[in-house]
């Protein structure tokens, strides 16, 4: 039975260590794990310089300069960058100064260039000078006993550059993974022995390229050993000889699912490894073998190169993360919002290929890449998303938010936790002429949502204007003033009024600001959303009694009578109808 996603995460995470530490040399430690914390014991940059071009002098000389009582400086040295601190000027004198130059050991400020006059070899200060005395401390870039790395950090260029500082020589850091890449397969060819034109029923070897070079950005040691047969004595042989060689893991691809060529965990099995994790409940990516033999971890992979990448990303890339050293080892997980409809349900735990873009309105949007222009490997090679969908998630209209697995982010969690999606709402737009009862239509429906545990919310189109503040009130006076924005927050309640300037709020902008409020109060995005008024193309429409004359073409999902037309009793049970065909619409249980 294939094992559940975050469980196999889990399962596989829990029998990972980290590698032994080793000490290198500083120069070498850009893209380390550091195994321990990294301290200074030296201060940098280790003596009080200036932070400004100007002239060193002594405080109390020029703390009552004004224009009614200048003082005069006379200049009598100069401190050059690079010098060692000197004695410095006496009392009623100054000395030039570059920015960097060294204190000297008299002198407590420097007064910039710009607040000075020159006469000759005298100063002319007459003005009153800033509490800043333009002196930087000696630990001004690193006081003693800063931590510069953290156990688990990735040493980056800064880190380096500063322990260098700091005159630290070496550093203890992890090892880096050492990794054994092989392919499986009857049917493959290296890419570099292929010729322009593949023989059919021959598949280019692209996999370890993409592979290997994942792997290498991860920061590991790749070593990239051919294209295996399908035999299982062969497969052993190579097994075997990678797991006793110098490698920590040995991954091979293809081989792993269910098929009469399908060898791979029954070769490492029978060299005595232990599995760890098996098949997964993934699509694609279920496929997968991880087990130890000794102190080696053997990973196979599918041939598939979606599913391949998509255990890589999900599985392989956090153990190689662990074993690393990291802190962290998954990536973020964020919402995205739906830029494209998914139609069907998933019936188990689906990845699938997502461009993420920023869209300028405080969102992501995520893009998924199933246009068959680009064909598999296209869409993989533009993606820089997983979309993850848990099973059972219902169909998702565009405009739904589910989670994304961002690829081009840095690990920041150790646990691999996947919310649910959130479908888009259910837009129904409420139609009908002035006085047919469309609110109390609304009203109803929205208290029957309700009842059933559905968020709803509802948007009115107020096309003659409507009074929304008193004259005076304080938040009518702030609205007048020129605020675009004017929230009113109460104990229970809070209202917003907005200045268009003329720009009327069409029903697109209308409704998203209604959702976006309600996501931002409820955590979660609306079920159905009551539009009262506007023009619904496209959209399920209820028509309350007679149409407006310019609506009167416009398609309508169900007619309702006018309220006041029929009995209360019947009304209700109309509205009960409703209620219900929205909620079965919706995918409420």
């Amino acid at each position: 039975m294939a094992q559940q996603l975050e469980e196999a995460f889990a399962h596989l995470i829990a029998h990972a260590q980290a590698l032994p530490a080793e000490r290198v040399p500083v120069r070498a430690a850009l893209g380390r794990v550091a195994a321990a914390n990294v301290t200074a014991a030296r201060q940098l940059p280790g003596f009080r310089r200036s932070a400004m071009d100007g002239y060193v002098c002594h405080d109390v000389d020029v703390s009552e300069a004004s224009p009614g009582r200048p003082v005069r400086l006379r200049l009598s040295g100069e401190v050059r960058i690079g010098e060692a601190p000197q004695d410095g000027p006496a009392r009623g004198e100054a000395w030039s100064i570059t920015t960097g130059g060294a204190i000297p050991s008299r002198g407590t400020r420097v007064v910039p260039l710009e607040d000075v006059r020159r006469q000759d070899d005298v100063l002319v200060i007459d003005r009153p000078l800033d509490a800043k005395k333009h002196i930087a401390e000696a630990d001004e870039e690193l006081p003693v006993g800063t931590v510069i790395v953290q156990m688990g950090d990735l040493i980056g260029p800064s880190a380096v550059g500063t322990m260098a500082g700091a005159a630290i020589p070496d550093v203890l850091t992890y090892r880096r993974p050492r990794v054994a890449l092989l392919s499986t397969g009857d049917e493959l060819v290296d890419a570099l022995d292929s010729a322009p034109s593949t023989p059919a029923g021959r598949i280019v070897n692209t996999n370890a390229w993409v592979l290997k070079g994942e792997m290498e950005m991860a920061g590991c040691l790749v070593d990239y050993r051919g294209i295996v047969r399908d035999d299982r004595q062969q497969l052993g042989a190579a097994f075997q000889e990678a797991a006793e060689g110098a490698c920590n893991v040995v991954v091979s691809t293809g081989g792993v699912s269910v098929g009469p060529y399908d060898k791979v965990p029954r070769a490492w099995l029978d060299l005595g490894a232990k599995r760890i994790v098996g098949r997964v409940d993934l699509k694609p990516g279920g496929p997968f073998f991880a087990g130890v033999l000794g102190s080696t971890w053997a990973i196979g992979l599918s041939g598939s190169p979606a599913a391949l990448l998509a255990a890589y990303h999900l599985l392989l890339r956090p153990l190689l993360y662990r074993l690393a050293g990291h802190r962290s080892y998954l990536r973020p997980i964020v919402s995205v919002r739906l830029a494209t409809g998914l139609e069907r349900k998933a019936d188990r735990f689906r990845v699938l290929w997502t461009r993420v873009e920023d869209s300028g309105k405080g969102r992501l949007d995520g893009h998924v890449l199933t246009d068959r222009t680009l064909g598999i490997l296209g869409g993989m090679a533009r993606a820089n998303g997983l979309l993850l969908l848990r099973p059972g998630t219902p169909p998702l209209p565009a405009g739904s938010h589910a989670p994304v697995l961002l690829l081009d982010r840095l690990e920041d969690r150790q646990e691999f936790h996947v919310p649910p999606a959130h479908p888009a709402p259910l837009i129904v737009g409420v139609v009908g002429s002035s006085g047919e009862g469309k609110t109390a239509v609304i009203a109803g429906l929205l208290r029957r949502l309700r009842e059933a545990g559905v968020r709803g919310l509802a948007v009115k189109h107020a096309s003659h204007g409507f009074a929304f503040d008193q004259v005076g009130t304080d938040s009518a006076r702030m609205f007048e003033a020129g605020a675009g924005v004017v929230l009113v927050a109460g104990p229970n309640e809070a209202a917003v009024r907005l200045q268009l300037d003329g720009r009327p709020l069409e029903r697109e902008g209308a409704i998203e600001i209604a959702i976006a409020t309600a996501e931002h109060l409820d955590r979660g995005p609306p079920q159905v959303v009551l539009v009262e008024g506007f023009r619904h193309p496209g959209q399920l429409v209820v028509r309350v009694g007679a149409a407006k004359p310019e609506a009167q073409r416009d398609p309508v999902w169900m007619d309702l009578p006018s309220v006041s037309s029929v009995a209360p009793q019947e009304m209700e049970r109309a509205l009960d109808r409703l209620a219900v065909l929205l909620v079965e619409k919706i995918g409420v249980p």
